[in-house]
């Protein structure tokens, strides 16, 4: 395994784990007092899913289709903590706001990624 790879692997798994976690424990919140101890775990395996799913796609033996999906999260966690670190460290925006932003921002990241990907693959030098 590559430094990058597990560079990508583990920003997504950060990224996954703390966007999972914050929306399961708020939406828990309404029901359960100590939401947290049910938003951890469910962060805990989007992040290890996360993770996988970024190594899976960057094996050699891995589908366009894996490559695409492990391309898209792997962009996802990246651009997740660089707009999380940003907003939160130099622009002190509130944590729920600066969570909403950075997962939209990173949503659209991926999908960018995947359609950069989808277009490389259907090129005629490609």
């Amino acid at each position: 395994m590559h430094a990058r790879t597990l560079a990508l692997a583990l920003a997504a798994g950060r990224a996954a784990f703390l966007a999972v976690g914050a929306a399961v424990t708020d939406l828990a919140l309404r029901w359960i007092e100590f939401s947290l101890f049910v938003g951890l775990p469910v962060g805990a395996v989007a992040g290890a899913t996360a993770a996988a799913l970024v190594v899976v796609g960057s094996g050699e033996e891995a589908s366009a289709r894996q490559r695409a999906v492990g391309i898209a999260v792997g962009a996802f966690g990246i651009v997740f903590l660089l707009v999380l670190g940003v907003a939160v460290g130099v622009f002190s925006v509130p944590n729920s706001r600066t969570l909403t932003l950075a997962t939209l921002v990173a949503a659209l990241a991926a999908a960018g990624a995947t359609a950069s990907g989808l277009v490389e693959g259907d090129s005629p030098t490609g």
